[in-house]
């Protein structure tokens, strides 16, 4: 190689080698926010038959669970499922509603976030997990 290339050849490489180490950065930062790793889920459920505006006791063809959940669980999906519902359960002020298919979440103030769902075990399909 030309001595005269060898400090063209050195800036290259040196602008490669910085441009690598920022993707690494960028990839590290990102690897950092998300993990695969299980997270703790805080919230409560209920067994039961029928509807949830008519609940029964539940049978071996006719159980379903609604599940709640708080937390950050709630908030991620909450900002993810798109805007405030038009036709929401409450007209209180701070009252926020969000929905997709069977699932709901809310926000207030006083309660902060919380997301519901339900399934239905013999189909194991969807269905809500709350009523207004």
């Amino acid at each position: 190689m030309s001595t005269r290339l060898l400090p063209v050849a050195a800036a290259l490489a040196l602008a490669l080698l910085s441009r690598v180490q920022a993707a690494d950065t960028t990839s590290k930062k990102q690897a950092e926010r998300w993990s695969f790793a299980p997270k703790p889920l805080r919230g409560d459920y209920q067994v039961y038959g029928g509807t949830l505006s008519e609940v029964q006791p539940p049978t071996a063809r006719d159980r379903k669970v609604a599940f709640m959940f708080k937390g950050p669980l709630a908030k991620d999906l909450f900002e993810q499922i798109g805007p405030d519902a038009k036709d929401s359960c409450s007209d209180a002020s701070g009252y926020r509603e969000r929905n997709r298919g069977d699932l709901s979440c809310t926000y207030t103030k006083e309660d902060g976030y919380a997301c519901y769902f339900g399934l239905d075990v013999p189909t194991g399909k969807s269905t809500n997990g709350s009523i207004c």
